[in-house]
């Protein structure tokens, strides 16, 4: 595979997880996920930045940072983490049909994690949501 062509897929599959992305997340307005500025300075280190900026609708001069090594700390969002999380209690009674338990959680930089417990599933909620507030990415 010659160097252009690998370069090229390389851009494609960035173009693709961004998009994919913005199509999840709702794109304007929403802080793009640090491994997608990662991957973005990867492809703009071969490629070059004006044209991966382009190619991706990404912002240039923080793009070119990146690929600079002048990784900028993004600040974080003005939202305080939570001290309390409500899980909602379980309906009382004979169910007509089987109970599924879903917990899903959304980070400050739009990773997710979604857990489904079908009925018996003796999983640890809390513990779940632990690890996902306090991992560092």
């Amino acid at each position: 595979m010659g160097l252009y062509t690998k370069r090229g897929k390389d851009l494609e599959a960035a173009r693709e997880a961004l998009a994919s992305w913005r199509r999840t997340h709702g794109g304007r307005g929403r802080p793009i996920p640090p491994a997608l500025w990662s991957k973005a300075a990867d492809v703009a280190r071969g490629v070059g930045v004006p044209e991966v900026a382009r190619a991706l609708r990404l912002d240039a001069g923080k793009l070119a940072r990146l690929v600079d090594g002048e990784a900028e700390r993004a600040p974080r969002s003005g939202v305080e983490p939570a001290d309390f999380v409500e899980l909602g209690c379980l309906e009382l009674g004979t169910p007509r049909e089987p109970r599924r338990t879903v917990l899903e959680l959304v980070g400050h930089e739009g990773d997710r994690v979604r857990v489904e417990v079908g009925d018996g599933g003796g999983v640890d909620f809390v513990a779940i949501a632990r690890a996902f507030w306090s991992r560092h990415v």
